[in-house]
């Protein structure tokens, strides 16, 4: 029985900024969102600056293999300017200010996802939600509840975090993000510590409506600060599943919080380099990852020590 087109589902539209350092991680993304969707056709706008040809084709070629449209869009980033970047961040975390104005203009809803996540799970949820109210939703940024003063917004405001974004393009469109945004990196940059989310908080900060937690689970769920917190808060943006079965997971941070490095112990690193073996990327080793023989030695230096506390033991 053949369907007809029109009652098939529209594309969800999907958007991710990348560069050549993050070509691999954006693939292995999108090949956990492409199989726990896989009744669902995407629309993928890809925003660089520019990719070497060679990472390109690769990442092309995923993209045609998995049978989804995709469109590579060049941005100037000169219109940044010197946009504050530190640690383990580069420029391209910026470019998210471009999305309202280089995705076509016939887009009403878009979702941007960062490339340092994982879905685990369907986002017809999340990609239904009603958002014509408000500029955008997205989850609150755990482990902040205190920081949103810093950055000169009222008292208790909530301050979500970037890295999904259900965007209503008209909003951000006549709220002038891209032009207003840089205005903000240019005059008032000694207030940026979290780049461009601060950007977007201090610009979107009352027009915004929050989800839950299990669309965005922070590694701050997972911490021991986190049951040390007062809960009210995520008890509001928290559902019973956030943290165990959490639908899309967000590896927050630089170096070992990273999947793709070797001694990385977030408890959902797994996915990523499951999915990492769906892409073109699938031979690349993990940072830090020893040789064969040392993780050998390493294993059995383990053993013996254990075998030794046994024999010490009372037991």
């Amino acid at each position: 029985m053949f369907m007809h087109l029109s009652t098939l589902p529209s594309p969800i539209n999907i958007v991710c900024t990348i560069d050549n350092h993050y070509a691999q991680h954006c693939a292995v993304m999108l090949a956990s969102l492409f199989h726990h969707n896989p009744k669902r056709q995407f629309r993928v706008f890809l925003i660089t600056d520019g990719l070497e040809m060679s990472i390109w084709e690769r990442l092309e070629q995923f993209l045609q293999d998995q049978k989804q449209e995709y469109e590579l869009i060049q941005i100037d980033r000169t219109a940044l300017g010197d946009a504050p970047v530190t640690h383990h961040i580069s420029l391209a975390t910026y470019f998210r200010l471009f999305i309202p104005e280089v995705l076509p203009q016939t887009l009403q809803k878009v979702l941007f996802l960062d490339v340092d996540m994982i879905v685990r799970k369907s986002i017809d949820e999340l990609w239904d939600k009603d958002i014509h109210a408000f500029s955008h939703a997205a989850t609150i940024a755990a482990g902040m509840d205190e920081y949103p003063e810093q950055i000169g917004l009222p008292r208790n405001s909530l301050y979500f975090n970037a890295g999904l974004l259900l965007i209503n393009l008209e909003a951000w469109r006549n709220l002038r993000v891209f032009d207003r945004g840089c205005e903000i990196i240019r005059q008032s940059s000694d207030r940026i510590t979290w780049w461009d989310q601060d950007v977007l908080n201090i610009l979107l900060h009352d027009h915004w409506m929050p989800l839950d937690l299990l669309w965005n689970a922070q590694p701050f769920l997972y911490s021991e600060e986190f049951h040390q917190r007062p809960q009210a808060l995520y008890k509001l943006f928290q559902s019973a599943t956030a943290i165990a079965e959490p639908a899309i997971v967000h590896f927050v941070g630089g170096g070992s919080a990273k999947p793709w490095h070797f001694y990385c112990t977030h408890p959902f690193k797994d996915d990523y380099r499951k999915f990492l073996k769906k892409t073109p990327w699938q031979n690349t080793p993990l940072i830090c990852q020893p040789d064969l023989v040392t993780q050998m030695r390493f294993r059995l230096g383990l053993g013996s020590k254990a075998r030794k506390l046994l024999r010490g033991s009372s037991i």
